[in-house]
């Protein structure tokens, strides 16, 4: 984002930009982070005009030199934060996929089955998800839950086509999200959420699920069916995991996610809204929601209590084999208790401990 002198001021609205970190969508943005090198200078953006007049500038100003080399910089401590800080938001956005990309990978080796491991934990899965059986039971009970949600489109309309590209601007409205003022928060959910859309359109690839406008052409969506697969829903996935991060932040360590939904607390209710919202458009199960809440919620505890000092942190399940009901926080409730803790065998990185800890500051108030 380049500020060019006072009208650079307007820049500042682009805090409502942060949408585009959510998801998959957001992901697509990295690739060009070389070509958004330098525009964040003072001034305005990089241009053939402003090479030359630049270029033009320095040989009317500078004075005979022989390349003799001036100050030194001092790097006390090279690969640290101090660098870090002063990387550009591209490459700040590159360095936290590849810090966050070692932590949690996927193990696919059975058909039907899908985990998320990490190397943090020796390997252990935190969250373990059983497709559910794709036949004439599941259809009928679930087809039969969203003809009902269907009646609530034209209600939920406004939040439908707001939420098929941006979710966080709900979130915003239950804490202060500002490019500045929380700027290691807001990097923070983007690489989360980053990290969350590579983990689940893996998974959505493995378990193939059929989606909804497949079944039945009475079902019609109201908004165009995205073109990958149903199970775990991506807006469940990432909206529980923002929810875990946010309850998180505010708490200023690890949470329990499961005494949050049974505390029926704000961001879990809103990412259950934001999840019953994709029912009720006609593009996904209510399974899909419920595979994509422990999903979220498992993965970003485990980023949340590695981040926070945590010793352990729960293993999470979801057996879709065994679930023809309707996703409510009722229903996730009875489904999240830990299988059982998973303690951690490596400490996070300096960088992400200095992120974590600021972050967790911004929310001082």
């Amino acid at each position: 984002m380049a500020y060019s002198g006072t009208q650079g001021t307007q820049g500042t609205q682009g805090t409502q930009g942060t949408q585009g970190t959510q998801g998959t969508q957001g992901t697509q943005g990295t690739q060009g982070t070389q070509g958004t090198q330098g525009t964040q200078g003072a001034g305005g953006s990089s241009g053939p005009y402003l090479s030359l007049a630049l270029a033009t500038t320095r040989d009317g100003i500078a004075r005979h030199w022989t390349g003799a080399g001036g100050q030194v910089p001092d790097r006390p401590t090279p690969g640290g934060w101090d660098g870090f800080r002063r990387m550009q938001d591209g490459p700040q956005a590159a360095v936290l996929d590849y810090e966050l990309g070692a932590l949690a990978g996927l193990d696919l080796s059975q058909p039907q089955a899908g985990a998320v491991t990490s190397p943090v934990t020796g390997g252990a899965a935190v969250v373990n998800l059983t497709r559910p059986v794709f036949d004439q039971a599941f259809v009928d009970a679930q087809m039969a839950l969203m003809r009902s949600y269907a009646d609530l489109r034209i209600d939920r309309m406004a939040e439908i086509q707001v939420q098929t590209g941006d979710f966080l601007s709900f979130f915003g409205a239950q804490a202060y999200l500002d490019r500045v003022a929380t700027k290691r928060t807001l990097d923070l959910i983007g690489a989360l959420l980053r990290m969350m859309g590579r983990l689940e359109m893996r998974l959505k690839l493995h378990f193939d699920f059929p989606r909804p406008v497949t079944v039945s052409d009475e079902m019609q969506p109201m908004i165009q069916t995205p073109g990958h697969g149903a199970w775990p829903s991506g807006h469940a996935t990432e909206a529980f995991a923002v929810a875990v991060l946010f309850s998180a932040l505010k708490a200023g360590s690890g949470i329990d996610a499961l005494a949050e939904v049974q505390a029926r607390s704000q961001p879990m209710r809103l990412a259950a809204r934001i999840a019953t919202n994709r029912t009720i458009a006609g593009v996904h199960y209510p399974s899909d929601s419920m595979a994509g809440a422990v999903l979220g919620i498992g993965t970003a505890e485990l980023l949340t209590n590695w981040l926070s000092g945590a010793t352990a942190t729960p293993a999470r399940a979801f057996n879709g084999t065994a679930f023809l009901e309707d996703f409510t926080l009722d229903t996730l409730e009875s489904v999240l208790p830990a299988t059982g803790m998973i303690a951690f065998t490596a400490p996070p990185p300096p960088l992400l401990a200095d992120l974590w800890q600021i972050a967790r500051d911004e929310w001082v108030r």
